[in-house]
């Protein structure tokens, strides 16, 4: 019976000396993800990388991760700043160029990053703000400020478009067909083309408040390729 029990006991703390060696394998796993995410994307902050499913020290063997799962206050990307980046990758591969299966990602475009792509495309001199689930263009039009009042909406696998819904000025709400010929052919044709990996498409957008949230789906990405995008 003795002998019993101290077979038991030893079993129970290699089975816990397992789960600790996996726990901390995987811990340090993750701090060293971050790390190489610091230092490839720019303007990080807050970043976290989750890498879920046990045991971690099995998926490392078999060469795959089977679910990740990460995050950032900020980041950059293309010259775009991001907030509240969420991320969701199945089938991460451990050894490069580290493939991602399938995944799931969004983030918060900064206004003043798509206040520069609509100045870019549009030549136009303006402002760019959102909030309440609007997004406001502020130009002025032989000295009178004007506001177009739209909404994003996705027009293709990297592009954004919007809809006029309201152009405020000083006397009231006006018509979009009041405005200048050149201007509403130019708002009415508004594209936002995004810089986006092989693999990934535009899946939503939508106004939230200091930008626009954008969300994507993955197949088959490079993750070194969604960092230097």
């Amino acid at each position: 019976m003795r002998r019993l029990v101290g077979l038991l006991v030893t079993l129970v703390v290699l089975v816990v000396v397992a789960v600790v060696v996996d726990r901390v394998a995987v811990r340090s796993a993750e701090g060293g993800a971050v790390r190489a995410f610091e230092e490839q994307a720019d303007d990080v902050t807050g970043a976290q990388i989750d890498i879920t499913g046990f045991p971690f020290l099995t998926q490392l063997v078999s060469g795959e991760l089977t679910h990740v799962t990460g995050s950032a206050d900020t980041a950059s990307f293309g010259g775009y700043a991001i907030s509240d980046l969420r991320v969701e990758a199945d089938g991460v591969s451990t050894s490069s160029p580290y493939r991602i299966a399938s995944g799931t990602a969004s983030g918060v475009l900064a206004a003043s990053s798509l206040q520069e792509a609509v100045v870019e495309q549009t030549g136009l001199d303006l402002g760019v703000t959102a909030s309440g689930g609007v997004l406001s263009l502020a130009f002025d039009v032989l000295g009178a400020e004007i506001t177009v009042d739209v909404v994003p909406r996705v027009s293709g696998p990297a592009e954004l478009a919007v809809d006029v819904v309201a152009v405020r000025t000083a006397l009231g709400v006006v018509s979009v067909d009041d405005l200048p010929s050149g201007i509403t052919g130019t708002l009415s044709g508004l594209r936002v083309p995004l810089d986006l990996p092989d693999g990934v498409t535009l899946d939503g957008v939508s106004v939230a408040d200091g930008g626009v949230r954008v969300s994507v789906v993955g197949t088959d990405v490079v993750a070194e390729d969604l960092v230097a995008s």
